[in-house]
């Protein structure tokens, strides 16, 4: 890609993933979000190198549609306070997904991927707006924990 293409994408920049949370000053933006892109993209052993790059040596996590979910929302909601995007404006942007919501509604009865990131979204800027207090993620239990296929058996000349 030409370098005027890529200050053009909507991507935060290395040092932003340095920075602390609004919604949790006590973490960085890259140790807020890792443990949600291990989980969400660890799913087969197939990725093992990957995961081992991330520095998780466990076994893959579980696919689980519900929890999948939650993980998403929380991270796209993340992502609409990392780009400054008030609460209007997330709603403008979820509301571009028409793909997203004419499945969603049809198979859920709801846009139920709006519902969520905002939710993720108020919880966030609640708890920015109490000093980083009080913040809790959708999924009761933390991203990087989730449910995990057992241990693979060793095997020579595989990771």
């Amino acid at each position: 890609m030409k370098y005027f293409v890529t200050k053009q994408l909507a991507c935060p920049t290395p040092t932003t993933f340095d920075r602390p949370t609004d919604w949790l000053p006590e973490q960085t933006l890259e140790r807020c979000v890792l443990p949600y892109v291990r989980e969400l993209a660890y799913t087969s052993w197939r990725l093992r190198p990957y995961a081992l790059d991330m520095g998780d040596e466990g076994p893959p996590f579980r696919w689980n549609l519900e929890r999948r979910a939650l993980l998403r929302a929380d991270l796209d909601a993340a992502f609409l306070h990392v780009y400054g995007l008030d609460r209007t404006e997330a709603e403008h942007v979820l509301d571009s997904f028409f793909v997203v919501r004419k499945y969603e509604v049809r198979d859920h009865g709801e846009f139920r991927t709006k519902r969520l990131v905002l939710d993720a979204y108020d919880r966030m800027a609640a708890a920015t707006a109490r000093g980083g207090h009080g913040w809790l993620p959708l999924a009761d239990v933390p991203a990087g924990a989730g449910p995990r296929h057992p241990a693979r058996p060793a095997q020579e000349g595989i990771l």
